[in-house]
């Protein structure tokens, strides 16, 4: 894959994960935590978040192409990084966490995960059918 490739399609995940991540901790907090407040410094925490989902979807590349299993079994290693990433993260902050918080944060982070993968599966679709018209009008020799 190439850098530039790379590079795009980091940051097209980073920006997905980080709305993502910012609708979670508003709809969590408001949910959870109602009387907790924030300063300026809690914007900068989806973005944190954000990049290090995003860094640790390095695990899923390869320069080999991956069987279904394989492929399977990195992204489940990558969602249990950022869970542990997550949990760990808000547990050195001091927060506590109440086992219905708990199942519904690994659930959401899930969710997310899963939407975030479904985004770049998208546009990697519409790419490709693009790709495809366009090579088809090159072809007819009408381009």
């Amino acid at each position: 894959m190439k850098v530039k490739t790379l590079i795009s399609e980091f940051m097209m995940a980073f920006f997905v994960c980080t709305a993502c991540i910012t609708i979670l901790e508003g709809i969590m907090g408001m949910i959870f935590f109602p009387e907790q407040i924030f300063g300026y410094e809690a914007f900068f925490s989806p973005p944190i978040f954000g990049f290090f989902s995003v860094l640790f979807g390095l695990v899923t590349k390869s320069k080999k192409e991956l069987s279904m299993k394989q492929m399977l079994f990195r992204m489940a290693l990558h969602l249990l990084l950022i869970e542990i990433m997550v949990f760990g993260l808000n547990y050195l902050s001091g927060l506590p966490f109440e086992p219905v918080v708990v199942v519904v944060l690994a659930l959401s982070i899930a969710a997310i995960f899963a939407a975030v993968y479904l985004v770049m599966w998208m546009n990697d679709r519409r790419s490709a059918v693009l790709f495809n018209e366009r090579l088809k009008l090159y072809q007819s020799g009408r381009m």
